[in-house]
Order: structure tokens, then sequence, then C-alpha cells
């Protein structure tokens, strides 16, 4: 008898294990879609090209994860619920280093989970309100106006020049030629921007095509009695056109005794080419 007992026992929990492998106990996730952003600017605003590279998703408030899109998120999550979703872009153009952007507008929808299916959301997004856009009275440097708020430095061999030669959008870009007898350029924004420190955030946004160089982003720090020179990012050359991020903040706010910014541009031929050309366009600095 005792036997027995132990047998039927034994056939009991297989029997059991056998129907948690067949219908396992977990929670049958519904699933979010996000192919892109759709951004949107308002006059004075320039652009509204952006390269937004990821979608940052919370539900009801709740962290779910930072995600490169296109994706589909699996949500552990039935029923009514909000969801944010924050922008999120690769700061200083380096994949490493992705973030949301703070100047762009989170969105929000109310939505319906049901597990097991696939809810298609496209988010918008814009700048948050209050935003500065202090470059120039239009807000961007698009080359599309007759003049050009980058001057030349002193001792630079050539200038930028308003070109249709190859143009991200509009009419014109901006056009830095290089050869053996214009073997460097220096530029300088020619507005001084005043900038806020102790942290705040100070993005600049550029779209730039340089195929065979590198080009350098800095600033003239202007400090009572002295002008300080700094490298800021080295951009890498590549085929196409990009879309950089251009984090300030940190170099703004390490030196809380400067009266103002400049934004600076500089590139060499080299020794290995004749020629090249770097083309800029729809530069912008923000902040708040």
């Amino acid at each position: 008898m005792k036997y027995s007992y132990t047998l039927l026992l034994f056939i009991l929990i297989i029997f059991i294990s056998s129907c948690e492998l067949i219908n396992p106990d977990d929670d049958i996730p519904a699933h979010i879609q996000i192919n892109s952003f759709e951004f949107n600017t308002k006059p004075m605003e320039g652009t509204d090209s952006m390269d937004i590279v990821d979608a940052w998703l919370y539900v009801d408030g709740e962290v779910i994860g930072a995600f490169e899109i296109p994706v589909i998120i699996p949500v552990l999550s039935a029923g009514k619920h909000q969801i944010e979703v924050d922008p999120g872009v690769l700061v200083n153009g380096i994949a490493a280093t992705r973030s949301i952007n703070p100047f762009f507008e989170s969105y929000f929808e109310n939505v319906d989970f049901v597990p097991g299916s696939t809810l298609a959301i496209q988010p918008t997004s814009g700048y948050i309100d209050n935003v500065i856009f202090p470059w120039n009275s239009r807000g961007e440097e698009d080359f599309e106006e007759g003049g050009i708020s980058i001057d030349s430095i002193n001792g630079t061999s050539t200038i930028i020049a308003k070109s249709d030669m190859d143009v991200y959008e509009g009419g014109y870009s901006g056009r830095i030629f290089l050869d053996k007898a214009h073997p460097d350029y220096a530029g300088q924004s020619t507005m001084e921007f005043v900038l806020p420190k102790s942290g705040a955030a100070v993005v600049m946004e550029i779209h730039i095509k340089n195929t065979e160089v590198p080009i350098a982003i800095g600033m003239f720090v202007n400090k009572p009695g002295t002008v300080i020179n700094v490298n800021h990012l080295g951009i890498t050359p590549g085929p196409h056109w990009k879309k950089i991020y251009v984090n300030f903040s940190e170099l703004v706010s390490y030196y809380p005794t400067a009266t103002s910014y400049r934004v600076t541009f500089k590139a060499e031929l080299g020794s290995t080419l004749d020629s090249t050309n770097i083309f800029l366009d729809n530069i912008k600095i923000m902040h708040l």
C-alpha cells in the first residue's frame, strides 16, 4: 500500500510538471512598435531635420528602457496605462554616449495594452518652451541669407563661402575648400554668446559633410584680460551628411568667470590629399 501511494505521488508530480511545461505560468507581454519620431519646429527654431536614434520608454512613470529605433518592445502590462517616450540622440556623434536630449519634448499617450498584441505608435516631439537660439537673428546659420555668421580667424589660408555644390537642405550650404595653396581653415562665430554655467545644458546642432579630413569644433572662451582657445570635439570623416549634437555644457561651466564664448571650426588638408571640401549646414546653439 505504501508502495502504491509513493508511485501515485510520483506520477502526480510528473503530471503537474508536464502541465507547467505545456502551459507556463508566465505573463504574456504586449508589445509597442516604434519606427521613428516626427519632429516639428516653430518659426525661429531652424531646421526640423533631426537624427533621433533611440526611444526611452516609461510606463506609468516607471522606466522600461532605452531602445534603438526602429524597435518592437515587450511590456509586461495589460489594460489602460500612460506611456512616455523620450527622444534620444548620440551625444557628440558617438555611439557610446546616448542620451535624452534635454531640449526635446517628451511624448505622452494613453494606451490599452492587450497581451500578445502589438501596438504601433508614432511619437512626436519638438523643442520645449523657452529654448533660446542665439546664433543669429534667425536662430541658425543655414546659409540661405546674404551674409554668413562665421568669420575667418587671422592667419587662416581660406574662408567659408556660400555654395550650392553640396547642400543638406534648402538652396545653399557653407563650403570650406582646402588645397595645397590653402591647406588650413580656422573660423569663428561672429556672435559672442553669453551662456549659462553651473552645469546648465548648452548644445549645438550642426549638419556636416567632411568626406576626407576631420574637422575640429571648439570655443574661444573670453575671460577678463584673456582669450582661451579650447579644442572640444573632432568630427571624423565619412561619406554622407551627418547630424551632430555637440554638448558644450561641461566646457562652458568649466570657466565660471568667462564673460562670453565663440564657437570655432578648424580643419587641415594634410599631406596626402591635393584638395578636399567640407560642407556645413543648419548650425544652431541652444540653452534655456
